[in-house]
């Protein structure tokens, strides 16, 4: 996986991009598909799929957040506003696999890092599912990560706390 940190005017954009070799179909389910959604992100994912519906994340302890869905193109675009930060996956066909790529605003640069690890944890889980295993997707920080997506990043900003 590579990743790309750029500015743009309402603020930093993380940017990811993974190829999977699997077929564009099976990995827009696997990033669209509630039940599919739940076995590689990190909490449960109940979802209305369309644009203007609402994804419903039930995290570890029952805590819930929402993000409403802002694009769906079947079966190369996907977005959604979660915590006020917007997040546009897009897939695109390659070779006998696909690639897909992930633009994620940060309102916040200091968080930029952490953001980043956890995608990053996605991504592996993700790939796991779509190989047909789990990965442990276990909440909580994963100091490595985050401490080589601070170098990554060369953001001189402090942690948060």
């Amino acid at each position: 996986m590579s990743i790309q940190v750029t500015v743009d005017p309402d603020g930093p954009v993380l940017r990811f991009a993974r190829r999977y070799p699997h077929p564009i179909e099976k990995v827009w389910a696997a990033l669209t598909e509630p039940a599919q959604m739940s076995r590689w992100f990190p909490c449960e994912v109940q979802a209305e799929m369309r644009v203007g519906g609402t994804i419903t994340l039930t995290f570890e302890g029952g805590e819930q957040d929402h993000a409403e869905i802002t694009e769906l193109e079947p079966p190369t675009a996907f977005g959604f506003t979660w915590a006020d930060e917007r997040l546009r996956w897009t897939l695109e066909p390659d070779g006998d696999g696909c690639v897909l790529r992930l633009s994620n605003t940060v309102l916040d640069p200091r968080w930029s890092a952490n953001t980043a690890a956890g995608w990053d944890r996605c991504f592996e889980a993700l790939a796991a599912h779509l190989g047909g295993s789990d990965l442990d997707t276990t909440p909580g920080p994963d100091e490595a990560l985050i401490a080589h997506y601070r170098s990554v990043l060369g953001s001189g900003a402090p942690a948060p706390s």
